[in-house]
């Protein structure tokens, strides 16, 4: 079975952490998406679909739920034709609070969603 890339991203206020995952979870690229930046967002877009030349085959992003910041970077997604689930941040706690350590900067959590 050809398991699909995988796309992490903490969202913030005003910015979002995305980490790609490569099918066999290596970390395959990371950027930060600033949400006033069109370029931004779009040059996100061009890593997932350079995932998708790569890897043959359409990533996967699971983005997390946070207040409305995340809808800006849904409806881009989506649109762009990206599958895209949203979890639900006190879901996404308690299963990275599962670990020894306590580790908390944006691109820990980008890359503990792509896991996820």
């Amino acid at each position: 079975m050809n398991y699909p890339p995988v796309a992490g991203i903490d969202v913030g206020k005003n910015f979002s952490e995305m980490c790609i995952l490569s099918p066999n979870n290596e970390i395959y690229h990371r950027i930060k998406i600033y949400h006033d930046s069109i370029d931004s967002i779009k040059k996100a877009i061009g890593l997932l679909q350079k995932a998708e030349k790569d890897f043959a085959i359409r990533p996967v992003v699971v983005l997390e739920s946070t207040g409305h910041y995340h809808k800006i970077l849904f409806h881009y997604l989506s649109d762009s034709g990206f599958e895209v689930s949203i979890i639900n941040p006190i879901q996404f706690d308690s299963i990275k609070n599962i670990g020894i350590r306590k580790v908390k900067n944006d691109k820990f959590d980008a890359h503990k969603i792509a896991l996820l």
